[in-house]
């Protein structure tokens, strides 16, 4: 009997919590209810702060020199960065990164959403520190973010795949489409109105196509592949808005593109909804 009196007064203390955090009940009436149910005081749920302060406190005297420790040379990384070599800086960010992945890829496994949000900071440390190092050492043109973006994609898109993460290996796509445009604006910067179609287009049909060629094999690499192609396929609009190419003309392209990617997707809706489903 003692111990269904227990259970339910930690079913009723967890529902107060919830009266708390849904605002149905004021301040004051929870902390009334809590005080009469719970036998500890210091048992009294606490917010995330709350909580963090309490394993802080907790924790051993080798824990606190650990921290202290790992903080102090991060601050040293820092002050000195951009006194180390090139080859340190980008050993650096390599190791950093790694570390990133691997953490978040063994945390996946148990807690995907927290895994996913530490290989999404692996991914963001890569591309700002990367592009720091550029900035860094003069070579923050055209040359070196396209190399930048060519090094994010490749990791990206591997590591997608080898995670069948489709949101990380669409970033990787999304960093190769970047590439792509740095690249016509550097060796192509005034093409003619078809022109620019012409550099788009055919890639768009060309990742439709390796959507439907993939899917089979691998479901999410078949999702990102037909999203990429239906991005390539505006793409000739949003790169003549970005560098100001036959601007006259982008509303009534887009227009007459999403009538037909409407009708296309509609006549095909049968087979591309199966291979991104």
């Amino acid at each position: 009997m003692a111990s269904m009196d227990e259970e339910k007064r930690n079913l009723i203390v967890k529902e107060i919590g919830a009266w708390r955090r849904n605002k149905l009940l004021p301040e004051q009436y929870c902390d009334f209810l809590q005080n009469i149910y719970l036998e500890d005081l210091n048992d009294r749920p606490k917010g995330l702060l709350g909580n963090a302060v309490k394993k802080v406190g907790q924790a051993s005297g080798k824990m606190w020199f650990l921290a202290f420790g790992i903080f102090s040379l991060i601050c040293l990384v820092v002050l000195h960065f951009s006194a180390f070599p090139v080859s340190m800086q980008i050993g650096l960010c390599g190791v950093i990164t790694a570390a990133f992945i691997g953490i978040g890829g063994k945390m996946r496994v148990e807690n995907p959403l927290r895994g996913m949000s530490i290989i999404g900071t692996g991914m963001a440390f890569m591309a700002g520190v990367g592009f720091g190092i550029l900035q860094l050492n003069g070579w923050a043109g055209n040359s070196g973010t396209m190399w930048l973006l060519g090094l994010c994609a490749a990791v990206w898109i591997s590591l997608g795949i080898y995670l069948r993460s489709a949101l990380i290996h669409g970033f990787g796509w999304l960093a190769v489409v970047a590439l792509y445009a740095l690249l016509l604006s550097e060796y192509a910067p005034t093409p003619s109105l078809l022109g620019v179609q012409v550099y788009w287009i055919p890639a768009s049909l060309l990742f439709l196509w390796l959507s439907w060629f993939l899917h089979v094999r691998h479901k999410s690499a078949g999702a990102v592949l037909f999203s990429t192609g239906l991005i390539l396929w505006f793409m000739p609009e949003v790169y003549s808005a970005l560098y100001a190419i036959h601007k006259e003309w982008i509303q009534a392209e887009i227009l007459l593109k999403i009538v037909i990617a409407g009708v296309g997707m509609f006549r095909l809706r049968k087979q591309w909804m199966e291979w991104v489903a």
